[in-house]
């Protein structure tokens, strides 16, 4: 696991209710996830069953704008170590995404505005384009880190990162 995630991910840890649909291990209905950071990449590798469908055999569509969702946090997280909050997502479903079949998904930053960091994310099947989204996080201040996670979380992350 990459430093860079492995330190937020305790960091998200000292939440004692933390349970992230997309990468927290321990969900029992969630994607479990295992994100990889590399350079100023966010990516992983997932193979869906039934139980994340819509139509039959096929992911439901919101399955895979969570998903795109998280890898573009993720993406903002690795270039910026900032925390953000999801502004806006668009996602073009360009072809479906059958159960049971290995995909992958990659984001980067694609730019950075003032305090907006937008993040391309895209889903393969042997890569082969899927669905593509843009996603636009809003970079948020300490003081906002501490208004809506608390004092414990901001300490955390802060040593953590501020401090590297």
């Amino acid at each position: 696991m990459n430093n860079t995630f492995k330190k937020l991910r305790d960091v998200f840890h000292t939440f004692e209710n933390y349970n992230c649909f997309v990468c927290s291990s321990s969900n029992p209905i969630g994607l479990n996830l295992d994100i990889k950071l590399l350079d100023q990449l966010a990516c992983a590798s997932f193979n869906l069953s039934n139980l994340y469908s819509g139509f039959p055999s096929i992911v439901h569509g919101g399955i895979q704008a969570s998903i795109i969702d998280e890898i573009g946090f993720w993406a903002m997280f690795n270039t910026r170590k900032q925390i953000g909050f999801t502004q806006k997502l668009e996602i073009d479903y360009l072809s479906k995404i059958e159960i049971n079949q290995e995909m992958r998904v990659e984001g980067r930053e694609i730019s950075m505005t003032s305090n907006t960091s937008k993040i391309e994310v895209n889903i393969f099947h042997n890569s082969k384009l899927k669905t593509k989204g843009i996603v636009s996080y809003k970079l948020i201040s300490d003081p906002a880190i501490k208004k809506f996670f608390g004092n414990n979380f901001y300490n955390e992350f802060k040593r953590s990162f501020r401090n590297d």
